[in-house]
């Protein structure tokens, strides 16, 4: 026979090392602290091993606790997996859990989701927003949008696009623009994610020795995108994320033919055992065919009030 912990006594575990709680974990599973507890108690008798020490109020995890965990979260997210794909095996729909920037979310891929509901009425989508790299394993997510280098541990990456670079400002600040050196009188807009892209700006214009007083930093580009349009200052942006703004002229490229070919991306990421997941076959299909014909589906005018 296999020795393998039971399921019940694995989740309890699994929460609690997340929670640090008996009782946070309890009633993420619908369950008493005492019963998860209990769980606890057995497991570390079937293995041998002490995995939580009770210090108080507080529970600590052992280092053994903190290894064997980081194997069955994985484990367990596999096998969450690996069940909805079969449950779905020969499906059309499905339900796709999917982490999304929050600015290319709101600017991109939100206004164009009628679409995709048209053409999968079957499948229904769970956006989340969440920032940077994680582990698949740890997660009850399917796929996620990442921007940044085609780097993703663990994960599968398809390219989605690349980024153009370009400066924008309201037409009145616009019209005191001549060449490049002459943003350095302006009030520049700065993203927290990308602290040196002024400096990468004015290098690639040959503007030597470039100072200027620092302008507000925003966490977002939608936070940027909205101080733009309001007159704040000038703002270097991802074009596709403005579109709306230049073609109402609310905005307006001040030099042209000045745009940047960013360094980063925009990726499609998911762990290899979602590749067959119907509902991920069919956004991924989906979001080819809009990347091929970006304007397809885009309403005219989506609502420009909500991050990168």
């Amino acid at each position: 026979m296999r020795q393998i912990p039971s399921m019940t006594a694995l989740l309890a575990f699994e929460a609690s090392l997340r929670h640090l709680s008996f009782t946070r974990a309890g009633e993420e599973l619908g369950r008493t602290q005492g019963a998860i507890s209990r769980q606890i108690a057995l497991l570390e008798k079937e293995l041998g091993v002490r995995l939580f020490i009770r210090d108080h109020a507080k529970l600590r995890p052992t280092p053994a606790a903190r290894t064997y965990g980081s194997q069955i979260a994985g484990l367990l997210a596999r096998l969450e997996g690996l069940s909805n794909e079969l449950r779905s095996h020969g499906e059309i729909g499905g339900v796709l859990h999917l982490a999304i920037l929050p600015t290319f979310g709101t600017r991109w891929l939100i206004p164009r989701m009628p679409s995709f509901g048209r053409a999968h009425p079957d499948v229904s989508i769970q956006l989340t927003t969440k920032m940077g790299v994680f582990d698949f394993d740890s997660v009850a997510l399917d796929a996620a949008i990442h921007h940044g280098s085609a780097q993703w541990p663990g994960a599968t990456l398809e390219p989605l696009m690349k980024e153009e670079i370009i400066v924008v400002c309201t037409p009145s600040i616009a019209a005191e623009l001549r060449e490049p050196s002459d943003l350095l009188n302006e009030r520049l807009l700065r993203v927290e994610s990308r602290p040196g892209a002024w400096e990468a700006w004015f290098r690639a214009m040959q503007v030597r020795g470039a100072r200027w007083p620092e302008g507000p930093l925003f966490d977002s580009h939608l936070m940027s995108i909205q101080a733009a349009v309001s007159g704040l200052g000038v703002a270097q942006l991802p074009s596709f994320l403005v579109q709306d703004e230049l073609r109402r002229g609310e905005l307006v490229e001040p030099f042209p033919d000045k745009a940047l070919a960013g360094e980063l991306g925009y990726y499609l990421a998911y762990p290899a055992w979602n590749r067959e997941l119907p509902a991920l076959k069919a956004f991924r299909s989906w979001l080819s065919a809009e990347l091929c014909d970006p304007g397809a589906s885009q309403p005219p005018n989506p609502d420009p009030t909500q991050n990168h």
